[in-house]
C-alpha cells in the first residue's frame, strides 16, 4: 500500500484503488439495507395472511354457542391457542392475532397443551374457564383448508375443517365448516 496525500491507495496487478470515503461507504450501506429490507415484505405479508386465517377460525369459534365463555367471570376468560401442525406458530402471527383480539378476548399462545388445562380437576378442563383451540397449518398458495380442534374437558373435544379462500387483501370462509373426528388434542393431556 503506498500513500498519496491523505487517501491511501491499494497497488493491485494493473490498476489502482482509493479507500471508499466514509460518505460513500455509508451510501452503499444504506443502498443495500434498502435492498434487504425490500425483501423481507413477502414473509410479512405470509404472516399477515396466515394471521387473517387464524382470525376468521377463532371469530367462528367464538360465535358458536356451544363454545361461548362464560361472560359472568370479573376477566376475560382465556382462548389458549396450539398449533396442530409440525412446528409452532410464527410470532409474528401470534401477536397478530392477540392485537385483533385483545380488546375482547384474551388470546393466549401455549408451546405445549398442558400450559392450558387444570390437570389436577377431573377432566382436564381448561384453565380459567377457557377454551383450547388447535390450529392447523395454513397452505402458502391455492385453497385454504385447514383442521381446527376445540377442547373444554377431556372428553369435550371436537374437531372442524375449515375452508377459506383468499379474495383480495381478506380471507372468506366459504361454507360452514365440516365436523371431523378430533386427532390431536385427544387423548392424555
Amino acid at each position: 500500500m503506498a500513500a498519496s496525500g491523505s487517501l491511501a491507495t491499494w497497488n493491485y496487478p494493473g490498476r489502482m484503488f482509493r479507500r471508499a470515503s466514509p460518505l460513500r461507504a455509508a451510501v452503499v450501506i444504506l443502498f443495500c439495507g434498502a435492498l434487504l429490507a425490500g425483501c423481507g415484505d413477502d414473509s410479512a405479508s405470509r404472516d399477515s395472511g396466515v394471521a387473517d386465517v387464524y382470525i376468521v377460525v377463532v371469530e367462528w369459534v367464538l360465535a358458536e354457542s356451544e363454545f361461548a365463555l362464560d361472560p359472568a367471570l370479573d376477566e376475560k376468560s382465556p382462548v389458549f391457542v396450539d398449533s396442530l401442525g409440525p412446528g409452532e406458530i410464527d410470532l409474528d402471527v401470534q401477536v397478530e392475532v392477540v392485537r385483533h383480539f385483545e380488546p375482547v378476548v384474551d388470546i393466549r399462545f401455549v408451546d405445549i397443551r398442558t400450559e392450558a388445562l387444570d390437570e389436577f380437576e377431573v377432566g382436564a378442563p381448561v384453565r380459567d374457564g377457557g377454551l383450547l383451540l388447535g390450529l392447523g397449518v395454513v397452505p402458502v398458495e391455492g385453497p385454504i383448508d385447514i383442521r381446527a380442534e376445540v377442547y373444554k374437558t377431556s372428553d369435550r373435544v371436537v374437531g372442524y375443517r375449515f375452508r377459506l379462500v383468499r379474495s383480495g387483501q381478506t380471507v372468506v370462509l366459504i361454507e360452514q365448516p365440516e365436523p371431523v373426528e378430533p386427532e390431536s388434542l385427544v387423548g392424555e393431556p
